[in-house]
């Protein structure tokens, strides 16, 4: 019966309990992410979280959000998808098509920078020769986690001939 026992707190206190850690500043070096496709296993897409620190809580860089490097091979399609948390995308290398909604389809390439709200269907084709597409990749996703929608779609990547 102890096992069901709860327990009490002020409210205060409790108040107190939903602030976040504070988070020191952290730098990511250009050129360790440039290196990154390399080390990865070889396949049609990569994604490698940024964390704060070296355990996988350290991947919510800043409560409530997370940033990953994302590459996609040449010629490689991610899927049209929706889910529950925003995007912002910054291209760092390559070029791709995005795709937005049903219809909407928008050429980008190096220093575009591309907000994808929650629920909007969204997807990338690499349309480089040679080129990995690089994006770095900020969203709300551990905020969405945290309030238990996090609805994704999944069976996203195809190879485009």
């Amino acid at each position: 019966m102890d096992n069901f026992q709860g327990a009490f707190f002020s409210y205060k206190d409790f108040r107190q309990s939903l602030h976040h850690q504070s988070i020191s500043p952290k730098v990511w070096k250009g050129a360790e992410l440039a290196q990154l496709p390399q080390t990865l296993a070889s396949s049609e897409v990569d994604i490698v979280a940024l964390a704060h620190d070296k355990s996988i809580n350290g991947c919510e860089v800043t409560p409530g959000m997370a940033i990953a490097m994302q590459w996609l091979n040449p010629g490689v399609e991610l899927k049209g998808h929706a889910h529950s948390w925003w995007h912002l995308f910054v291209i760092q290398s390559g070029t791709g098509l995005l795709t937005l909604g049903d219809a909407d389809e928008v050429n980008v390439g190096p220093g575009d920078v591309l907000l994808v709200p929650a629920w909007t269907t969204h997807g990338f084709v690499n349309t480089s020769a040679s080129t990995p597409l690089a994006m770095l990749n900020m969203s709300n996703m551990p905020q969405m986690a945290l309030l238990s929608n996090f609805a994704d779609s999944y069976g996203l990547i195809t190879t485009s001939l």
